[in-house]
């Protein structure tokens, strides 16, 4: 069983596919990491997520971020929409991508990720020429989904649904 094709525990709820819906249209978001002398630092990535909220994204091994995920793999992950005042924020661990997931994975969802009328788009890890690439996957241990577009009367009202964790 590959990586990709693994079935859902659950099946997806209406939660799961507004989720969903925003991260197709939000591709990217800000990893947030920790140097090995507690340092943070924050970095704008794209990244695509599959069925399960595990998230993907490309780095070179010269770049902060990942000199940090390789001392300490634990990342945040903060995705935001200032027009709606919609938030997907997770964290968890992060993990390298074989070979062959990555081809799954990067091949079919992030040429996605480029605008339909700009042909010489490309994300800045490809203007980036320093160190090799390295695939990487955050699987989170808490996912949570904000809307503050609407507002609720009652001053006990949550505004944030979690998704995964507690």
């Amino acid at each position: 069983m590959t990586l990709l094709s693994k079935p859902m525990t659950n099946q997806p709820t209406h939660s799961h596919q507004k989720v969903h819906a925003f991260l197709k249209q939000h591709p990217m978001g800000i990893l947030s990491t920790v140097s090995a002398d507690g340092k943070p630092w924050g970095a704008a990535v794209y990244y695509v997520a599959d069925e399960d909220f595990n998230f993907y994204f490309v780095t070179r091994v010269e770049t902060y971020k990942y000199q940090n995920l390789d001392k300490k793999p634990l990342a945040a992950l903060t995705i935001a929409d200032n027009e709606t005042q919609t938030t997907v924020q997770l964290a968890g661990k992060i993990a390298k991508v074989s070979a062959h997931d990555y081809m799954q994975v990067f091949f079919d969802k992030f040429a996605k990720l480029r605008p339909e009328d700009d042909y010489r788009w490309a994300p800045p890890l490809e203007k980036i020429h320093k160190g090799n690439y390295m695939a990487l996957k955050l699987v989170p241990s808490h996912l949570q989904y904000a809307d503050y577009s609407h507002t609720k009367h009652d001053v006990r009202a949550d505004y944030i649904e979690i998704i995964i964790g507690n």
